[in-house]
């Protein structure tokens, strides 16, 4: 059985745009709307990826690390 990533790369493509406006967000220290911007691009993938029969499993690893990422800022400060 094929991935819907590998066979689609529009999801890919999403999900690594996504994933590099965070990384963008937190290493620049831009205000809250690339992080919106970034949350939007994920959501409407993920939407898509599961659409185009893509599984849980896959779109729920690919949501960890994004959310895993955007979490870094509040473990740097010490959950405050």
């Amino acid at each position: 059985m094929e991935s819907v990533f590998v066979s689609n790369p529009l999801i890919l493509l999403g999900f690594i745009v996504s994933l590099a406006l965070c990384g963008f967000g937190l290493v620049k220290k831009t205000h809250f709307c690339v992080t919106v911007v970034s949350a939007l691009i994920f959501v409407a993938t993920a939407t898509y990826a599961l659409l185009k029969g893509a599984g849980l499993y896959e779109v729920g690893i690919v949501a960890a690390a994004f959310f895993a990422i955007n979490l870094l800022p509040l473990w740097k400060k010490g959950g405050r």
